[in-house]
């Protein structure tokens, strides 16, 4: 019980502290991890578990579609929303069918995406942080944090910059198996929402 809360309110520091590129990282990673329990619970018969599991996965791709800003680089957000709703199809698909198929072809477009997020955080993660430790500021993303989606090259603090170089289109190369995540669960709170994260 005790590791449980300490577990807890380390993920909920690290989520209020995170970058807006690593909570999207974070949010991919969730996806990834709950599908992956889906699977284990379809195997082991566990139907409940397995619902749940997928519930909270097709939670989490409908608030990052529902994050895109529409406004700020309308193509740019449409091609990312085609890529999030073919990933909620499949899981959805998925789901009603009982086809780990289905999950896989979302895993290969979701471990594509974490590698791209992963990417974008090891080239503006510092960034980020520099520009706030120079104007004496804290991150701010615990708050809601919307993905800018703005053409423009710099980086400004409460924002996903654009991945520019990195290619979210090609899916065809298939990822390495995700490592396997604790068996402890803790839930990390943004918009309201709880996910397993």
């Amino acid at each position: 019980m005790q590791t449980s809360l300490v577990r807890q309110n380390y993920l909920q520091a690290e989520v209020q502290t995170a970058t807006p590129q690593k909570l999207q990282l974070m949010l991919i990673e969730a996806v990834i991890k709950n599908v992956h329990r889906t699977k284990k619970a379809w195997a082991e018969e566990r139907f409940e578990a397995a619902f749940d599991s997928l519930a909270l996965a097709q939670d989490i791709i409908a608030e990052i579609l529902s994050s895109l800003d529409k406004e700020g680089s309308p193509e740019l957000a449409g091609k990312l929303a085609s890529i999030y709703m073919f990933i909620f199809r499949c899981l959805t698909e998925g789901g009603m069918t009982h086809d780990p198929q289905k999950l896989d072809d979302a895993l290969r477009v979701l471990n594509s995406e974490r590698e791209t997020w992963r990417q974008v955080c090891e080239k503006f993660g510092s960034q980020i942080i520099n520009e706030n430790t120079s104007a004496g500021t804290a991150s701010s993303a615990g708050s809601s944090t919307r993905l800018d989606l703005s053409t423009d090259s710099a980086v400004k603090p409460g924002t996903i910059p654009k991945p520019s170089g990195i290619s979210t289109a090609s899916f065809s190369k298939p990822a390495a198996k995700p490592a396997e995540a604790p068996k402890k669960e803790a839930s990390a709170t943004s918009s309201g929402m709880s996910w397993d994260v």
